[in-house]
C-alpha cells in the first residue's frame, strides 16, 4: 500500500510541477506583453518630445527674428521727430 501511496504522490507532484510552469510561463507571457507596450510608449514619447523640442527652436527664432525686426523698428520711429524737424528746418 506504501508504493501506490508514493505513485500518486508522485503523480500529484508531476501535476503541480506542471501547473505551476503554466502559470509562470503565462505571467511571463504578461510581462513580455507589458514591457513591451511600455517600450512602444516610450519610443512614442522620445520621438513625440523631440518634436516638440524642434519646434518649440522654430518659435524662438521666430520670436528673436520679430524682435530684431520691432528694435530696428524703435530706432526708426525715434529717429522720426529728428527727421520731421530736420525737414521742417530746411523749408524755411
Amino acid at each position: 500500500m506504501a508504493t501506490i501511496d508514493v505513485e500518486k504522490e508522485i503523480a500529484e507532484l508531476k501535476r503541480r510541477v506542471d501547473l505551476t510552469e503554466t502559470r509562470r510561463s503565462q505571467a511571463d507571457g504578461r510581462f513580455e506583453f507589458i514591457s513591451g507596450q511600455l517600450r512602444d510608449i516610450q519610443l512614442y514619447m522620445h520621438a513625440k518630445f523631440n518634436d516638440q523640442e524642434q519646434r518649440l527652436d522654430s518659435i524662438e527664432r521666430k520670436i528673436e527674428t520679430m524682435d530684431r525686426k520691432i528694435e530696428t523698428m524703435d530706432q526708426k520711429i525715434d529717429a522720426l521727430p529728428r527727421v520731421i524737424a530736420e525737414l521742417i528746418a530746411g523749408n524755411r
